[in-house]
């Protein structure tokens, strides 16, 4: 697949998915609707759940390493269907922050993880139908340790002052919204994109010193950011 292909085949899914639950303005008389309508829900099939899990790596960290090269972040994904195009997601990873400048320098270490589910606009009107646009609700959570080890305040009245910032912890609980693309390209191959946006709901925190970056939410100073995810995927059957 082309990168082209790999950008608008999930544009053209979604515009699909859309189009399919819009509502039709019908000029037929009212009750000639309804039996219409009846007739429809009565022949919508529900294929059976199929079991698998399939496994997911964010690929977004690499185009952060290049435009943040003091951020490394890890992040994996697992999802499987529990009901009829509801899916269980649970995702989670590892960051690391190391940065030093003329005037501080700062680490940070931890962990992160979410959960919650995905509901599949597209529906599936084929077994085969593998295509999935979704909408999702997670809870997320993450906790970090991180020390400034050295910093310099200038001062012109008072000259210059140095120190450091002893190891602290940091913990952030949010709600995530998201809605996103996941593609087929080969037998089990996925290629997927969120757009996720991230309202925090709790925070513990060292008031001495903010976290520069906090894994799976974002910069430690946004109350909301906005962010965009690319994944791998691959799906592995049971049966």
């Amino acid at each position: 697949m082309s990168m082209s292909e790999f950008f608008l085949r999930p544009v053209f899914i979604l515009i699909i998915g859309m189009c399919l639950h819009a509502p039709v303005v019908s000029q037929q008389a009212p009750g000639q609707q309804e039996n219409e309508a009846t007739q429809k829900t009565d022949t919508i099939v529900r294929f059976p759940v199929e079991p698998f899990i399939r496994l997911g790596v964010d690929v977004s960290a690499i185009g952060r390493i290049v435009a943040e090269p003091e951020v490394r972040q890890l992040e994996f994904s697992l999802d499987s269907e529990v009901s009829f195009n509801w899916f269980a997601v649970l995702e989670g990873g590892v960051l690391e922050v190391a940065t030093e400048q003329e005037t501080f320098s700062y680490t940070s270490s931890g962990y992160f993880f979410r959960a919650g589910f995905d509901y599949n606009l597209l529906g599936r009107p084929t077994p085969v139908q593998n295509d999935l646009v979704l909408l999702g609700l997670r809870y997320g959570f993450s906790n970090l340790n991180h020390e400034a080890p050295f910093f310099t305040v200038s001062n012109p009245y008072w000259g210059d002052h140095s120190g450091s910032m002893e190891p602290s912890s940091h913990s952030l609980h949010w709600l995530e919204f998201s809605g996103g693309v996941k593609t087929e390209i080969f037998r089990n191959l996925y290629l997927g994109w969120y757009l996720k946006t991230r309202v925090k709901l709790s925070e513990t925190k060292d008031p001495d010193l903010e976290p520069y970056y906090i894994g799976g939410f974002g910069h430690g100073t946004r109350r909301a950011p906005v962010m965009i995810h690319y994944s791998i995927l691959y799906r592995f059957n049971f049966r």
